[in-house]
């Protein structure tokens, strides 16, 4: 690819990002996927399909209300299951998502293990788009060196 990481994505605040992550409840994190997902698509051929993304934010939508309603109504053993069953489907779509954002950011930075820009897995899967704009972040300080 030809393209830089700065050249697709916009520089960002690392702590501005994790702060809107926790007060939102996780729907900064399904919004910045979709940032990056439709800048991905915009700007190379490496494409997240448009109907994996409104399915994964449909079940996140559904997910959240079923969780609240789980919260409320914690007493009732049958909400609280079912509202688990419908998470734990959302959460597998989840990481799917931002399984796909990572690899598709690798191929375009060319990076592999062990270069600055390489999203690491694990890191990724723990702190997910604030890994991914700190790299972002790190593209546009490389950019400059």
């Amino acid at each position: 690819m030809n393209k830089t990481l700065t050249d697709i994505f916009e520089v960002g605040s690392v702590l501005k990002t994790l702060v809107l992550c926790v007060l939102t409840i996780g729907l900064y994190l399904i919004y910045k996927l979709y940032r990056f997902s439709k800048q991905i698509n915009k700007h190379t051929t490496l494409k997240i399909p448009n109907y994996f993304i409104v399915i994964t934010v449909s079940l996140f939508s559904i997910s959240l209300g079923s969780l609240i309603n789980g919260v409320v109504n914690i007493h009732d053993l049958p909400i609280s299951q079912s509202s688990i069953c419908i998470h734990v489907v959302s959460s597998v779509f989840d990481v799917m998502w931002i399984i796909m954002v990572r690899n598709r950011i690798n191929k375009i930075s060319a990076s592999n293990k062990g270069d600055i820009l390489w999203l690491n897995p694990f890191l990724t899967s723990i702190f997910h788009v604030i890994y991914i704009q700190y790299k972002i972040n790190q593209s546009a300080v490389k950019a400059t060196l």
